[in-house]
């Protein structure tokens, strides 16, 4: 179940309550909890499979909880506006759009702005007219993040942002991320790179599926991070006291 919420004094701008969800008949998030504080840059972590991708498609309604409760929380009365930029996708090689034609299509961008747009992402102006199908991996996310930015998204979920990108875009693009984050978005990373969470996170979800986190020695998220930029990292169900198979307990580092 996912709940709407007014307040002028909220601290996350996500909750999410003792979520159960299944996904291909199987149960890959069992009573798990965590939030999503406002004007932070959290990042979930944890090995493939673990329910990462999951749990954010939950959050953005995309896929359905088996039990219960996301609760979205607004400091206006106007809905949420989500972004999500997924690690990969796909162009059928039947689709004739180009990239403007994309940005006016999708988000709705005028034409005199698609430049200043794509900008911002460090798109190669060069590339404007070409079809989406003849991009790379990096160029097209590139272009899914330029297109939800111009949506001025409250929260943005990014699944691996820096997956595709070459090195001299990963300063830029992790810029772009601190700026808009500065700019009062809420910003959520799925990521591998243990070096970028330690160096940029405000707030971690760790979750794990091979082994319990019983002790602070043999969790991989703690041994991991760097203690000096992190402020917590959550655990994802709802009794950091009891053993669960799956999830990991460490927080307040």
């Amino acid at each position: 179940m996912t709940t709407a919420e007014h307040s002028e004094d909220i601290e996350n701008i996500v909750d999410c309550q003792n979520l159960s969800i299944h996904r291909d008949m199987r149960e890959v998030l069992h009573n798990a909890s965590c939030c999503i504080p406002i004007n932070a840059l959290t990042f979930i972590v944890g090995e493939n499979g673990s329910g990462k991708t999951t749990l954010v498609q939950s959050i953005l309604g995309l896929l359905p909880i088996t039990n219960g409760e996301i609760k979205l929380n607004s400091k206006s009365k106007k809905e949420l506006v989500f972004g999500y930029v997924p690690q990969s996708v796909n162009f059928s090689k039947h689709i004739q759009m180009t990239v403007s034609e994309y940005l006016k299509y999708s988000a709705s961008v005028p034409s005199d702005l698609i430049e200043e747009t794509l900008s911002i992402v460090d798109f190669p102006e060069t590339h404007l007219h070409n079809r989406l199908t003849e991009l790379s991996g990096g160029q097209t996310q590139k272009l899914l993040l330029a297109a939800e930015l111009f949506r001025s998204p409250d929260i943005l979920f990014l699944d691996e942002p820096l997956s595709n990108v070459d090195d001299s875009s990963e300063k830029h693009i992790i810029d772009v991320i601190l700026g808009i984050k500065n700019q009062g978005v809420a910003i959520v990373i799925i990521t591998h790179d243990w070096q970028m969470v330690s160096s940029y996170a405000d707030h971690v979800i760790c979750l794990n599926t091979n082994f319990l986190c019983e002790l602070s020695s043999s969790c991989i998220c703690k041994n991991s991070l760097s203690k000096l930029n992190i402020r917590n990292i959550q655990k994802a169900t709802p009794d950091p006291q009891s053993s669960h198979p799956g999830y990991c307990y460490i927080e307040n580092i």
